[in-house]
Order: structure tokens, then C-alpha cells, then sequence
């Protein structure tokens, strides 16, 4: 009965992670999710386990009840997730929609966070559940060290889904994944009908039924997967849809013009002539002779053949996805697929700030041609740092182009602190800077004194390189060099007094990008959350300074056992605060390397299994005075994780083994402090409680719970709007509070 139970709970970390990776994946194309859409289904994922576990964890309390209740849960794992997958495809035709626009906001993350609910609720009432079949068939065993070994085992299946699907299953379609789930799932229903001697013949013919279902649904995924992804595109003609490591590629087609997507966001038409001049002449005029060129972000759709016509020597085209170029050429003319293949067009499958830190070549124009910084991933390439480092990778007369999405006549206060926030952080570093302001804005910048709004050179050059255009021509570089926006424009960004420098470890334009995006639709809303972007950080950790005084007056009518959720509360706030600061720290020294990333967390969660496994070897042991020690353990590391990161900020090294191994090593260290406290804490509470089969769930859903509140918190708000140091104070200011807590308890429970 053992080896079932153990079967169970890896099956339910399987589940789990994969379960969440997919539909965070799903959701992201779909509404076109940054990090505060993350943030957001992260919160509802573990919001709605955490309840499952609390509140449906109350329920069944009948042996016989709970042993069908547990089958029950294997079974609708295996049947809820190819229903949300259906459903959230089909969101743009109940909620509405434009494929590639970005979504009203409040029916996304209303409908994101509803249409989890039921796979969600029971896999934290299966946890649960889970523990208390378990007990009933091992009375020898206290239910505090149960509850350690399952979520022991529960984090093994963490990490062997975790590494299943980043290795394997990210290139497989959806519906094939939700094939090998539920497979194991129905396994491991008809282990414990097998092994319990269950006699009912309903539960084994449901899942026989199911299994041959599932049997079809695998053999038919190809042809599901793409009758389901045409819901997403409604009115278009969906042509070909596949994964890679880096996300979803879908083709579509509208009349005669094909349309290219990224995880649900548009990255061009077959060909935009009129962007492509506009992003490519000005920064080429401006420059005496542009001959080795760097392109980050889009060039297959056009850019590369406005470049080509200087004749230069390289062209360095960073696209960090070869499934995308290698998807889009079957698509493109003729003439676009020419440009791509030209000999001096060096397509180069690598992160733009990673090659540049590696690259020994100098260039003479850069152009930086990607969305607008609305991810934290993407804002790296908008920041104070990445600026400096194609500063170093310039020639002596190199040019800088970079744009922003704008408004040709009104910038509202929003978009304005958006384009202040890149002018400022431009003007940091660049001692020379021009913007050229119409429906997107163009922000050209140097080190030396050859810009200026002056049309007659540039149309000198544009005849004596005999340049033939469509658009740019020499009466609109007259019009966009001396119209009378771009007065107005310098203006608002000069005076402009609340927009921040944006810097690696205070993505500030991502928030304001964030605040924009919801300007859209509530403006009410928008406001608010500029407000919150002016907040002095001293006055976040007065708030829970003067959480913890009201703690300490009303002390004694606290109960001793109710400190013990709080504690484990905090505990996964740290922990998930953590990992995000790790993660996203990373990316900034490696760029978006899917493998590495899948390691960390995968290391964080050997951590937690380590961890947890040497907490439940110890719990006979476990005192108050434990749990004070890993909570001084976690201000320690916040401590310390501050001062690594100080010195990576500071020296700014390039990517190495020894870096890799230390970020490996942080994540392992805190999934190790946080898992080893669990059965710890679970004991402690457990043993003041009079009936403790019936709060099996309190401990893992506040557990939960807390990280829920870490994930939405840090990745919408902390990290943004007070950076990645004020973070790492908050983790300790949080941590002092409740060991200040603790130690009152324990010194009364001396007395």
C-alpha cells in the first residue's frame, strides 16, 4: 500500500506542474500575457489549491469515502485539463477579441482565474485527500510525518515533470501531453482500486472507457490541436501552428496577407514597407557610411531589405527563436526569402544582450526592433545597462535607433511616462539624442555631435546614395524632421518629473508600460496604479512594522496554534519571492535560455525535496526554537542573496560557469530552508490541535497561499516599482516580524 500512496503523490506533482506550465502557456497566447498575467494565473493557480486543500480538505471523512475520493481525483485531473485548454482557446469568441491586440484586462484575468478554479480545487483536495487515505491504512504513523513524506514525494513529481517537460514535452503538441497525464492518472486510479480490493464496478469501467478515450485523443492530437487553436483566431485563416522551446508559432492567413504570431503576440505581416522605411533610414542617413550593422528583434518581413540597400558589409540579424525564421520563410515572397539568404545577412539564433557581451565586433548602426517593454524579459533591451553595453559595441560615429508605440497628437500621462522613462535613460548614457514622433516614436542616439533636426544632409545623403523609397522620401524627411510635434514631444519628456531611469534591477518601464496597457480600458484604474509608482519604499516597510505592534497588543487573545499558518504563509512568500528574483535575475545575465531557467527551478525543487525529507528525519525533535532558526536562516539568505546580487549589478561580468553554479546553488539553498521547515511547522501545529486528521490541509494551503500572495505581489508590483534590492529587504523585513512573533510564543510557552 506503500509504494500506491507514494505512486499518488508523484503522479500529483506530475500533474501539477505540467498541468500549470501548459495552462500558463495557454492563457499567455491567448490574452497575450506579460509577467503581470504570470503573476496574475499564478496567483489563481495556487489561490484556488490553497482553497482546495483548506476547504474541500474539510470534507469526506469516512474511510470508505475518502479511498472513492482519491480515485474520484485521479480521474477528473485526467478529464478537467483538455476541457481548460478548449476553453481558454475558445476565450476570444465568449470574452471577445482581436488575435495579436492587447485584451480588455478585466474580463482576462476574470475569466483566467474562474476557468482554473475546478482543476485547481482538486488537485489541492486530492493532496489532502490523499493523506488521509493514507493514515487510514497506516495507523502506526503520525499524520505530521505523513504529511512530510507526501510532500516529499509531491515534490519529486514537481521535478521529474518539471525536467519531463523541458526536455521533452515543450515540442510535443498539447493534446498529446494531456494524453500522458491522464494515463497516468487513470494508472494510478486503478493501482489503488487494485491494491484496496475496491469491488465497485462502476469506478473500473469509468476508467477503462476513459483510458481508450484518452487512447483516441492521442492518436488524434494533430488534428485536435488545430481544429482547437482555429478558436484563437477567429475570422482568420489559421495555416500552421507549432511549439518550440521559446513558445507557440502560429501562421495565419487574411486574404492574401499572411500574419505571424509569438505566443499570442503579433510580430508582423508578410511585409510592412512603410514601418520598415521609417525604422531603417533615419539612423542610416544620419551616419557618414553604414557598413557592418547589428538588427535585434524583426527583420525577416522587410527591415533586412531596406538595410541592403546601403550596400553594407555584415549584417548581424539576432532572432533568438530558428523555429521562427525557419516557420516564416515558407510564407514569405520571393524577395523577402532573398534577403534573409544573402550572403552578407548573418542570421545569428542568440539572445541580443548575450551576444553583445560576447561579440568582438563594433558596429556602426544598431537598430533595437522589438515590442515595446511590456514583459520584464523584454525590457532588458530598454534598460540603463543594455544601453551602456551597445554603447561599448558602437563605432566611433555608431548610431543607436529604438522606438516606442505612441500617440501622433496627445500623449496622455501614461504613454508620457513611458517615453520619458526611455528618453531619461537614454539621455544616461547617450550624450547626443533625437526623437522623431508620429504613430510609433523614434528615439535615434550617438556619442558624437551628428544629430540634429536639420533635413537638408540627410536628403543629400538619401540622393547621393541614390536610395529609391516609397515613403521616406525627401519631402517626408523634411516634414518629420521640422513638424511641429516634435517640439511639443521634447517638451513633455523634458519636463516630465515622475518617470524613473530604467535599469536592470528596477524594470520601471515595464510598470509603466503595464499602467499604459490599462489606461485602455480603466482609466480610474490606471491612475491608481501610477499612484502606487510614486510610494516610497519606507513606507511599505512601515506597514508592516505596524502590522507587527498591532500583532504584539492583541498577542494574548492569539491563539498559540494560529502563529503556525502565518509563519508557514511567510515562509512561501520567501520562498516564491525568491525564486522569482533568481529567475529573473538570470535572464538578465543569460538572456531567455528556456533550459537553464527549467534547471533552476528544477534545482530549487530538488532543494525543497532535500529539505523536506531532512525536516521530516527531524521531526521528532521540532520545537518553536527550530522554526526560529530557519526563519533566521531565510533573513540570512536575503542578506546574502543582496549582497551577491550588489556584486554582479556593480561588476557586470560576462556569463560564466561560476556564475551559473551560484545562481544554481541560491536557488537550491532557499527550496532547502523553506522545504525543510514544512514538516517541521506542520508538527508543531498539528500537535496542538485536538483533531488533527481534520487540518491535514491548513498548513499546506497557507503554505500556498503565501505564495500566491509572492507571485502576484513581487512580479506585478515589488520588483517593478522598487527593484530587485528593495525586494530582498522586504523578504527580511517580513522574516523579522514573525520571529520577533515567534519568540514572544516561545517565551511564553517557558513560562
Amino acid at each position: 500500500m506503500k509504494k500506491v500512496f507514494i505512486f499518488s503523490f508523484i503522479v500529483l506533482g506530475i500533474s501539477s506542474l505540467i498541468s500549470q506550465i501548459v495552462i500558463i502557456r495557454e492563457l499567455m497566447i491567448s490574452f497575450y500575457g506579460n509577467e503581470f498575467f504570470i503573476g496574475w494565473v499564478l496567483f489563481a493557480w495556487l489561490f484556488w489549491v490553497g482553497i482546495g486543500s483548506l476547504v474541500l480538505g474539510k470534507l469526506f471523512k469516512k474511510a470508505k469515502t475518502i479511498l472513492k475520493s482519491l480515485i474520484g481525483c485521479h480521474i477528473l485531473v485526467a478529464l478537467f485539463l483538455p476541457l481548460e485548454i478548449y476553453l481558454i482557446r475558445l476565450s476570444k469568441n465568449i470574452i471577445g477579441g482581436v488575435p495579436g491586440e492587447i485584451p480588455n484586462l478585466i474580463p482576462a484575468l476574470l475569466y483566467a482565474f474562474l476557468i482554473i478554479a475546478p482543476l485547481c480545487l482538486i488537485l489541492g483536495f486530492q493532496f489532502v485527500i490523499a493523506n488521509r487515505t493514507w493514515k487510514s491504512f497506516s495507523r502506526k504513523f503520525k499524520v505530521s510525518f505523513l504529511l512530510g513524506k507526501s510532500y516529499f514525494y509531491e515534490t519529486i513529481g514537481f521535478i521529474i515533470g518539471g525536467l519531463v517537460f523541458s526536455y521533452i514535452l515543450i515540442f510535443v503538441n498539447e493534446f498529446r501531453v494531456v494524453g500522458i497525464l491522464a494515463w497516468l492518472n487513470l494508472i494510478a486510479a486503478g493501482f489503488i482500486i487494485i491494491l484496496t480490493k475496491n469491488r465497485s464496478a462502476v469506478l473500473k469501467t469509468v476508467i477503462i472507457i476513459l483510458f481508450i478515450i484518452f487512447v483516441g485523443i492521442f492518436i488524434g492530437a494533430k488534428n485536435i490541436n488545430l481544429e482547437t487553436n482555429k478558436l484563437r483566431f477567429p475570422n482568420q485563416e489559421l495555416v500552421e501552428s507549432k511549439n518550440s522551446i521559446y513558445g507557440n508559432i502560429a501562421v495565419t492567413k487574411t486574404n492574401s496577407q499572411y500574419n505571424f504570431y509569438e505566443s499570442g503576440l503579433l510580430l508582423g505581416a508578410d511585409k510592412e514597407e512603410i514601418f520598415n522605411e521609417y525604422l531603417i533610414h533615419f539612423p542610416f542617413l544620419y551616419h557618414s557610411n553604414p557598413k557592418n550593422i547589428l538588427l535585434i528583434g524583426a527583420g525577416f518581413n522587410g527591415a533586412l531589405g531596406e538595410i541592403l540597400k546601403y550596400q553594407p558589409n555584415e549584417i548581424y540579424y539576432l532572432e533568438l527563436d530558428p523555429q521562427f525564421i525557419e516557420t516564416t520563410k515558407k510564407y514569405l515572397s520571393f524577395e523577402l526569402r532573398q534577403y534573409l539568404e544573402d550572403k552578407r545577412t548573418k542570421v545569428v539564433n542568440l539572445d541580443g544582450r548575450y551576444f553583445l557581451k560576447y561579440t568582438k565586433e563594433n558596429f556602426d548602426v544598431i537598430i533595437v526592433n522589438l515590442p515595446d517593454p511590456s514583459t520584464a524579459l523584454i525590457n532588458r533591451f530598454y534598460s540603463q545597462e543594455f544601453l551602456k553595453e551597445v554603447q561599448s559595441r558602437l563605432s566611433s560615429q555608431g548610431i543607436l535607433a529604438i522606438h516606442l508605440s505612441s500617440s501622433p497628437n496627445y500623449l496622455n500621462p501614461e504613454l508620457e511616462n513611458l517615453q520619458a522613462s526611455l528618453y531619461k535613460t537614454i539621455k544616461e548614457v547617450f550624450s547626443y539624442l533625437i526623437i522623431l514622433p508620429e504613430d510609433a516614436n523614434f528615439f535615434i542616439a550617438s556619442q558624437n555631435d551628428i544629430l540634429n533636426y536639420n533635413p537638408q544632409p540627410l536628403i543629400q545623403r538619401l540622393k547621393e546614395r541614390n536610395i529609391k523609397n516609397n515613403f521616406v522620401t525627401e519631402n517626408y524627411i523634411d516634414y518629420r524632421l521640422t513638424n511641429d510635434r516634435v517640439q511639443k514631444v521634447l517638451n513633455s519628456l523634458k519636463t516630465n518629473q515622475g518617470a524613473k531611469i530604467n535599469q536592470d534591477q528596477h524594470p520601471i518601464s515595464y510598470y509603466y508600460n503595464f499602467v499604459y496597457w490599462i489606461s485602455h480600458f480603466r482609466s480610474g484604474l490606471a491612475k491608481f496604479l501610477a499612484f502606487l509608482s510614486k510610494i516610497e519604499f519606507e513606507w511599505i516597510v512601515g506597514l508592516f512594522i505596524l502590522i507587527l505592534i498591532v500583532f504584539l497588543f492583541f498577542k494574548e487573545k492569539i491563539k498559540k496554534q494560529n502563529i503556525f499558518p502565518l509563519t508557514m504563509a511567510i515562509a512561501g512568500f520567501s520562498l516564491m519571492t525568491a525564486e522569482i528574483i533568481i529567475i529573473y535575475a538570470f535572464q538578465i545575465f543569460y538572456g531567455y535560455l528556456y533550459y537553464k531557467i527549467g534547471l533552476i527551478i528544477t534545482v530549487l525543487m530538488v532543494g525543497m525535496a532535500i529539505g523536506t525529507w531532512l525536516g521530516t528525519k527531524k521531526i521528532s525533535r521540532a520545537k518553536i526554537s527550530s522554526v526560529i532558526k530557519i526563519h533566521i536562516l531565510i533573513i540570512l539568505f536575503s542578506i546574502f542573496l543582496f549582497f551577491i546580487f550588489y556584486f554582479l549589478f556593480s561588476a557586470s561580468p560576462k556569463p560564466s560557469l561560476i556564475i551559473e553554479l551560484i545562481f544554481l546553488t541560491l536557488a537550491a539553498l532557499i527550496g532547502g530552508i523553506v522545504g525543510f521547515e514544512f514538516p517541521i511547522v506542520n508538527k508543531l501545529y498539528l500537535s496542538k490541535i485536538k483533531n488533527p486528521g481534520q487540518k491535514t490541509g491548513t498548513i499546506y494551503g497557507a503554505d500556498l497561499l503565501g505564495s500566491c500572495f509572492g507571485a502576484s505581489l513581487i512580479s506585478i508590483f515589488i520588483l517593478p516599482i522598487f527593484g530587485i534590492f528593495q525586494a530582498l529587504i522586504l523578504i527580511a523585513v517580513l522574516n523579522i516580524v514573525i520571529l520577533t512573533l515567534l519568540n514572544l510564543y516561545n517565551k511564553k510557552s517557558r513560562m
